[in-house]
């Protein structure tokens, strides 16, 4: 299975998103199921947010890398697709054939069942940084959870 999470950029979300959820997951011992990241703004080789990356070094989590341009084969290559906005679904609606919109969803709504997005804290408090970070790592969890129990996202 890969799993594929998206947001503007790929510097800030959908990069901690990815992080956190493949550490979980090889914590479970769910070893066949691939995660990645990229964004719908081409910000590809950008540094991931400092910012983010340092709450997630603290909370033991690794963000090295940089961002990658969300690309064709990413999306036809994804079995779940997890956007952190509505605005994402509709970019990854774009760009992939209408048989396969089954496989996008919304973060918020997957974990939380909330059909609201989750918000870009870039350049905002750190207060956004925290409640961000720890959104996503509550969502994760959810995940997990849903993963290893087979429960359809």
């Amino acid at each position: 299975m890969k799993i594929l999470f998206v947001c503007t950029a790929n510097i800030c979300r959908s990069a901690l998103a990815e992080s956190v959820l493949r550490k979980k997951l090889r914590q479970k011992g769910l070893t066949d199921i691939f995660v990645d990241s990229a964004g719908v703004h081409d910000y590809a080789a950008e540094p991931y947010d400092s910012q983010m990356v340092s709450l997630a070094c603290r909370a033991g989590y690794n963000m090295d890398g940089c961002a990658q341009y969300l690309s064709s084969m990413m999306l036809e290559n994804a079995d779940i697709i997890i956007c952190m906005e509505h605005f994402h679904m509709v970019e990854v609606q774009k760009r992939l054939p209408y048989a396969k919109w089954n496989r996008i969803h919304l973060f918020n709504e997957i974990c939380f069942n909330e059909r609201t997005d989750l918000p870009d804290p870039s350049g905002d408090t750190n207060y956004m940084y925290y409640y961000v970070f720890d959104k996503i790592i509550e969502g994760s969890n959810i995940i997990v959870s849903k993963l290893s129990k087979q429960i359809s996202l």
